[in-house]
C-alpha cells in the first residue's frame, strides 16, 4: 500500500495471527459458553474452526487481491460501493474495539484473580464485609483495564510492528501445557465417569449450542485481523493464506483439550458444570485447573490468560488502528486520521481506537455481552465476505494471486452458516443485536452528517483514476453523445472514452434525423407501401450517415470504438431525451458551441430537466483533446452540489493527463480576514491527500466574480464549471455561466457539468 512500510514478513504474520487468536477469548468466554451450552461448548470448538477456515479461505483470496489494509472495510469498498464500505468498516472497527475492551477488562479479572490469590497466601485480613478489597472490584479492573489499553496505545504510536513475539510463544506453550496437564489428569479418570460428565450433552438445545459458537466466534476471529492489515503485509499472496490457516489450527489444537479438561476433570464433586461457570464466570478456566492441579494450576491459567488477554489486545488495537486509518484515507472518518508518522505509523488513529476502546470498557454491562456483539459481527461480516469474494472473481478481469479451492462450495457452505448463527444469537442474546444495531444507527447518522459528501467525491474520484473500480462494482455506464457536426465529435469522444473507458463504459454517439414531416410521411407510406421517400428525407438520411461516418473515423484515429444510433424524429431534443431514458445512460455528453442562443439554452435546460443522467456541456475547439489538458481551473461556489461529478472528471483527468488544477473560490468583498483563512484552510484540507496529482487552492475576495475568474484563467486549457440545481424560478444556465463561458477565449475548453 502507498505511503506504509510493509513490515510484516512471513514469520512475522503468523505470529501477528497466532497472537490475536489463540487464547484470550477463550479463556475468558469458556464460563458464559458452557453456561449456555452445557458439555455442548465443546462441539462449538471444532464447529467454529470449520467456519473460520471457511471464511479465510474467501479473506485470503481477497487480501491477495486487494492487498491493502482496511480488511473487508477495504473490500467493500472496492467491490460493492462507498456508502456498504462505510457500514462494514464501522462495524468491524466497533468489532476489533469491543474484542479489545474485552482482552483489557478480562487481563484486569485475571490479574485481579491473581492479586487477590496472593493476598490469601499471605494471610491478609479481609476487607470490606462482602470479603473482596475494594482494590479488587468493578471499577478497579476498569481501571486497570485502562492502564492495558493505554500501554498499548503507547506503544503501537512508537512501533509499526504488532509486537509480541515472546508473549505470543509463551502464551502457547503454557496453554499447551494446561491442556496435555488436563488431558494426563482425565487419563486417570475411568471411562464412564468421563462419558458421564458429558450428560446431559446439550441441555440449551440447538439454540444453545449456536449461542455458545456465537459467544465463542470472537475466540477464532483473530484470523481476520490478518487481512485487516494486508497492506503491512509482503508478499500477501504466500503469507496471508499460511499465516490464517495456521493460526487457526494452532488455536483449534489448543481449545479442544482446554475445554475437553473443564468438562471432565475440571467440576468439584457434586457440583453440575453449568453451575460452576455460572459461579465463577469469566475465570471458570482457572478455578476448574484448580480442581485438578491445585494451585499451581490456577497460576499457570492465570499467566496463561495474562499473557493471552494482552497479545490479543494488542493485536485488536493495531488491526483497528489500521481500519481507522483506511477509512480516513477514503474520507469515511475524519482525514486526519489517515496521517503517517516516521515510520509509516498512524499514531492519531491508534489514539483514537485506544480512546473508543477504553469507552466501550468503561460502559460494558458485562464481558459476555462485548464478546457476543463482537461474534455477532464478525460472522454476518464473513458471511458478506463470501459473497465478495464470488463477486470479484465474476467481475474482475484476472484471478486473484491465491484462489481458494473448491470456492463454489466453501463459499456457499461458509456463507449459509454464518447467516445461520447470526439470525440465532441475534435472538439469542438480543442485548448484543440491541448493541450492534445501536452502533450502526449511530454510525449512519454521523456519517451522513460529517463525511458522505467527501466519501462521494473521493470515491468518484477514485472511480475516475481507476476505471477498473467501476468494473469490479458491477457498473457498466454509458455515455451518450448526441452529434450533430462531425467536427464537435473528436473532443466529444475524447473526454465520453474518458468517462467510460475501453471495456469498462460504453459510449453510444446519437444522430438524429430531423424530418418535421415525419408523421405526415408514415400515412403516406402506410397508404402507398411502394411510394418513395421524399427528397428532403433523403437528403436528411444522407447528412445523418455522414455526421456518424466522420464522427466514427475520428474516433477510430484516436484507437476509440464507440457505437453509434441514428433516429427520426421530428423533434431531436425531445428524442435526446427519450434516448437518454430507454437506454438508462449514466451521463449525457452535449457539444454547444453557443450559448447565446436562449431558445437553445431553453431546450437544454428542458433536457436536463426530463433525464435521470448527469449532463455535461462541453464548449471545445476543432481539434481540442483531453489527455492534452496541461492547466486546469475549478471555479469552486462551496455548496457541492457537483463534488462527486466534478471529482470523477478530475480523477479521470488525472489518469490521462496529469495537469495542474487550481481550485478558485471566490469570496464577497465583505468576508473577514478570519473567515478568508479559516475557508482556504477548509479548502486546503479537503483537497489534501487526493489523487489530483498537483493541486492548489486559492481563495481570495472580489466584486465581481466572473472578473477574477477570467483573471486566473490565463495559459489554462479547460474550465469546470458545476451548475447550480435546477428551480423554477432560474435556468440551469444562468446569467453568470453564460457571461463567464463568452468571455473566455475560445482556444480555452469549458466543461459545465450537472448532477442529477
Amino acid at each position: 500500500m502507498p505511503g506504509t512500510e510493509r513490515s510484516l514478513d512471513g514469520r512475522a504474520t503468523i505470529l501477528f495471527g497466532i497472537g490475536a487468536i489463540v487464547g484470550g477469548a477463550a479463556l475468558v468466554l469458556a464460563g458464559p459458553a458452557i453456561v449456555v451450552a452445557g458439555p455442548a461448548a465443546l462441539l462449538a470448538v471444532p464447529l467454529n474452526a470449520v467456519l473460520a477456515v471457511l471464511a479465510a479461505l474467501s479473506l485470503a483470496e481477497l487480501g491477495a487481491r486487494f492487498p491493502r489494509s482496511g480488511g473487508a472495510y477495504a473490500f467493500a469498498q472496492q467491490i460493492i460501493s462507498i456508502d456498504a464500505a462505510f457500514a462494514v468498516g464501522w462495524l468491524v472497527w466497533f468489532a476489533s474495539l469491543a474484542a479489545s475492551a474485552v482482552f483489557a477488562l478480562g487481563f484486569a479479572e485475571f490479574a485481579l484473580a491473581g492479586a487477590l490469590e496472593i493476598r490469601a497466601a499471605l494471610g491478609a485480613t479481609l476487607g470490606p464485609d462482602d470479603g473482596v478489597p475494594l482494590w479488587a472490584t468493578r471499577p478497579s479492573a476498569v481501571a486497570l483495564a485502562l492502564v492495558a489499553i493505554g500501554a498499548y496505545a503507547v506503544m503501537l504510536t512508537r512501533s509499526n510492528r504488532s509486537g509480541g513475539v515472546w508473549l505470543t510463544l509463551a502464551k502457547v506453550g503454557t496453554m499447551g501445557l494446561l491442556g496435555a496437564a488436563g488431558v494426563i489428569a482425565a487419563a486417570s479418570v475411568s471411562p464412564d465417569d468421563v462419558v458421564g460428565s458429558f450428560r446431559p450433552f446439550a441441555p440449551g438445545g440447538v439454540l444453545g449450542l449456536a449461542q455458545a459458537m456465537g459467544l465463542l466466534f470472537i475466540a477464532f476471529q483473530g484470523f481476520a485481523l490478518v487481512a485487516a492489515t494486508a497492506g503491512d503485509v509482503r508478499d500477501p499472496a504466500r503469507n496471508l493464506p499460511r499465516a490464517m490457516l495456521i493460526a487457526i489450527a494452532v488455536a483449534a489444537a489448543l481449545y479442544l483439550p482446554l475445554f475437553f479438561t473443564i468438562i471432565t476433570v475440571g467440576v468439584p464433586a457434586g457440583t453440575s458444570l453449568q453451575a460452576f461457570a455460572a459461579l465463577h464466570g469469566a475465570t471458570t478456566v482457572a478455578e476448574a485447573a484448580r480442581t485438578f492441579l491445585g494451585p499451581a494450576g490456577f497460576w499457570l491459567v492465570t499467566l496463561t490468560a495474562v499473557l493471552a488477554m494482552l497479545t490479543a489486545l494488542q493485536a485488536n488495537l493495531f488491526a483497528a488502528s489500521r481500519i481507522a486509518r483506511a477509512m480516513a484515507r477514503d474520507r469515511t472518518l475524519p482525514p486526519g486520521l489517515a496521517a503517517l508518522a516516521p515510520g509509516g505509523i498512524p499514531r492519531r488513529a491508534v489514539v483514537l481506537s485506544a480512546a473508543v476502546a477504553s469507552t466501550i470498557a468503561i460502559a460494558l454491562p458485562t464481558i459476555a455481552t462485548a464478546g457476543a456483539a463482537a461474534g455477532l459481527i464478525y460472522l454476518a461480516i464473513f458471511a458478506l465476505s463470501h459473497l465478495m469474494a464470488f463477486l470479484a472473481r465474476l467481475r474482475a478481469d484476472a484471478p486473484a494471486p491465491f484462489q481458494a479451492p473448491a470456492f463454489a462450495l466453501t463459499a456457499s457452505i461458509g456463507g449459509a452458516a454464518a447467516l445461520t448463527l447470526v439470525v440465532l444469537n441475534a435472538f439469542a442474546v438480543p442485548a448484543a443485536g440491541a448493541l450492534v444495531l445501536v452502533w450502526l444507527v449511530l454510525g449512519g447518522v454521523i456519517y451522513v452528517w460529517l463525511f458522505a459528501r467527501q466519501a462521494a467525491a473521493v470515491d468518484a474520484e477514485h472511480e475516475g483514476a481507476h476505471p477498473d473500480l467501476v468494473q469490479l462494482r458491477g457498473r457498466r455506464p454509458l455515455v451518450l453523445v448526441p452529434i450533430a457536426n462531425p467536427a464537435s465529435a473528436e473532443p466529444l469522444v475524447t473526454v465520453a472514452s474518458a468517462l467510460a473507458p475501453v471495456r469498462i463504459g460504453r459510449v453510444m454517439l446519437l444522430s438524429v434525423v430531423e424530418h418535421s414531416d415525419v408523421q405526415r410521411g408514415a400515412t403516406v407510406r402506410a397508404l402507398d407501401p411502394h411510394s418513395a421517400p421524399t427528397a428532403d428525407v433523403e437528403a436528411a438520411i444522407e447528412n445523418a450517415q455522414r455526421v456518424v461516418r466522420q464522427s466514427l473515423s475520428a474516433a477510430i484515429e484516436l484507437e476509440l470504438f464507440p457505437e453509434a444510433l441514428t433516429t427520426v424524429a421530428s423533434d431531436p431534443w425531445d428524442e435526446i431525451g427519450r434516448v437518454a431514458r430507454t437506454h438508462d445512460c449514466e451521463i449525457l455528453l452535449l457539444g454547444l458551441s453557443q450559448l447565446d442562443d436562449r431558445a437553445t439554452l431553453a431546450r437544454v435546460d428542458d433536457l436536463i430537466a426530463t433525464v435521470r443522467s448527469d449532463v455535461v456541456i462541453l464548449r471545445a475547439p476543432a481539434g481540442w483533446h483531453l489527455e492534452r489538458v496541461e492547466r486546469v481551473l475549478v471555479p469552486f461556489a462551496g455548496r457541492g452540489d457537483q463534488d462527486r461529478l466534478r471529482a470523477r472528471l478530475l480523477g479521470a483527468l488525472s489518469r490521462l493527463a496529469h495537469p495542474e488544477v487550481e481550485f478558485l473560490r471566490v469570496l464577497p468583498l465583505d468576508t473577514t480576514d478570519a473567515s478568508l483563512a479559516r475557508l482556504s484552510r477548509t479548502l486546503a484540507d479537503t483537497l489534501a491527500g487526493r489523487e489530483l496529482g498537483r493541486v492548489m487552492s486559492v481563495c481570495l475576495r472580489s466584486d465581481d466574480p466572473v472578473a477574477s475568474v477570467l483573471e486566473r484563467s490565463t495559459d489554462v486549457d479547460l474550465v469546470i464549471l458545476g451548475l447550480p440545481r435546477r428551480d423554477e424560478s432560474r435556468g440551469v444556465l444562468g446569467a453568470m455561466a453564460r457571461s463567464l463561458v463568452a468571455a473566455l477565449p475560445a482556444s480555452c475548453a469549458v466543461l459545465m457539468i450537472h448532477r442529477r
